[in-house]
């Protein structure tokens, strides 16, 4: 299976506006400015006072078998990072510098790519995958690093020195069964499973399941479990099979997918499946899984309507140079928000006139929400109960529609069944 591998682009700062937006303040919402403090700004690492740069920094899987995703990732977060630059930077004049660590989506690797890098940076912009992010919680603790993880895990919710963004993998499937059973309510009667990893990934995706049919007084039937690097699933679709499985919540990643319908193919077996956004690849459309997906599959995420103009953040996104003519995608909008974070927490920072390691922990414990202009929910940072985004939007897959796949049905779309507060 090839997937694609495209780089980031680096664009080159627009500096014509940098007067115009000081003199203004550019204080609205997430607009790549903002109004900063006055005097002078006490820094520590990753700021650079000849140049007025901060750089932050990023642990992503720039190799193994979500690298192409990854680098979806980078190029989105890539693309705010160029937005806020050409429109002079952070209170008119604080550039962003984005720098990267490869994890290979390892824990392990996750922390020596975080002593390669923690002198070079203000904060950790995005730290892929939750074992890895888990990894670095006491380190980060210890040394005031503030990290924006890309996890969905409802338990590190409440870490203070994270600024979680996303919502947690629990309400993503709750919604998108939530979504199927609103359309069909005949489906309350249907038996819901999971097909998960055996780890905290596939728990997570089994509480939400567990948690949304219990509203209708359904339960999960059965929970297969795989390990993220198998390749043959054969035991397991047969498993959900004679289980008599009709809905099933899923932990997977875009490598496992193949075997996934390889293995329901070759049982005859079209349950419903619930699929989250990274478990989908542009690959896919030119591959023969393409009709079964599209039969049987929807996908949940961030994000909206990825071909239309309604939303100016997706258009402007779409058409960033850090996309380099790519296909707009899930992953970039993913990494969008990450980087709408980071410059929100250190407008926050430079207002308090202090951007050292010390100073953005204070900054994270004061803000009080951070909204990403439509293309995720607001997260409410109350101290010790914060409260991450609880809608998703649905998309399904129609290859036809675009190569990447996804077209949004359902835009922000929150279970009126209600979603649990702890997620």
């Amino acid at each position: 299976m090839k997937f694609p591998n495209k780089r980031a682009g680096v664009s080159v700062a627009a500096l014509l506006l940098s007067a115009a937006l000081t003199a203004t303040g550019c204080a609205a919402q997430n607009s790549g400015g903002g109004s900063g403090g006055s005097g002078e700004l006490k820094a520590g690492p990753g700021f650079d006072a000849k140049t007025n740069t901060i750089t932050v920094g990023n642990i992503l899987a720039l190799s193994g078998p979500i690298a192409a995703t990854a680098r979806e990732q980078l190029a989105g977060q890539q693309a705010w990072y160029d937005k806020i630059n050409a429109a002079g930077g952070i209170a008119g004049k604080y550039k962003i510098n984005l720098i990267t660590a490869d994890n290979a989506y390892e824990a392990q690797k996750a922390v020596q790519a975080y002593n390669e890098i923690k002198d070079k940076v203000a904060l950790l912009s995005g730290v892929l995958g939750t074992p890895s992010v888990k990894a670095l919680i006491p380190i980060a603790n210890r040394d005031k690093m503030v990290v924006i993880p890309s996890a969905q895990d409802a338990s590190i919710k409440d870490e203070p020195q994270l600024l979680p963004t996303f919502s947690t993998y629990q309400s993503e499937v709750a919604n998108g069964v939530s979504y199927l059973v609103n359309k069909d309510p005949d489906l309350k009667k249907a038996k819901f499973c999971v097909l998960g990893y055996n780890n905290q990934w596939g728990e997570d995706i089994n509480e939400g399941l567990t948690y949304i049919t219990s509203k209708w007084g359904a339960k999960v039937e059965t929970f297969a479990k795989y390990g993220p690097t198998d390749t043959q699933l054969t035991a397991q679709m047969q498993q959900l099979k004679s289980a008599g499985c009709e809905i099933i919540g899923f932990s997977g990643a875009a490598n496992n997918v193949p075997a996934v319908v390889s293995a329901a193919t070759q049982l005859d077996y079209k349950p419903k499946w619930v699929m989250g956004f990274m478990a989908n690849a542009t690959a896919f459309s030119e591959s023969p899984i393409a009709d079964y997906l599209k039969e049987n599959m929807i996908f949940t995420g961030p994000g909206g309507d990825l071909k239309g103009d309604e939303n100016q953040t997706l258009k402007e996104l779409r058409e960033s140079k850090a996309l380099n003519g790519a296909e707009l995608t899930v992953q970039h909008i993913y990494g969008h928000i990450q980087a709408i974070a980071v410059t929100t927490l250190l407008e926050k920072a430079i207002q308090n006139g202090d951007i050292t390691r010390e100073g953005l922990t204070k900054a994270l414990s004061e803000l009080e929400k951070v909204s990403f202009n439509g293309i995720n929910g607001d997260v409410i940072l109350t101290p010790g109960n914060r409260t991450l985004p609880h809608s998703t939007t649905i998309y399904e897959y129609d290859k036809e529609y675009s190569p990447y796949g996804l077209k949004a049905v359902e835009s922000n779309f929150t279970a009126p069944e209600g979603i649990d507060p702890k997620f």
